[in-house]
């Protein structure tokens, strides 16, 4: 569904439209309803809820963001470093 909203949105037309639209569920509305006259059928539920998990994982931090944040990497000379018993390794 992803890749579909994707196509959809190539349309200038409709990127438009969705960049003036009040809020999110007027936008929602707008992709749903020109999917629907291209042959596509999904929901404006099943739209929300791809919107909410694509939200989710830009938030999630990656393996190497966790352990600079926690302190098990320094960024050492634009590169990260491991901490290892009180030394920092490259």
């Amino acid at each position: 569904m992803i890749l579909t909203i994707k196509k959809l949105l190539q349309n200038t037309q409709l990127q438009q439209q969705v960049k003036e639209a009040d809020n999110l569920i007027e936008a929602i509305k707008l992709i749903t309803n020109f999917g629907a006259k291209k042959g596509y059928s999904f929901t404006q539920d099943s739209v929300v809820q791809m919107f909410s998990r694509l939200s989710l994982e830009e938030q999630e931090l990656s393996e190497a963001d966790l352990l600079a944040v926690t302190g098990g990497l320094q960024p050492i000379s634009g590169g990260l470093c491991k901490t290892i018993n009180s030394g920092t390794r490259c």
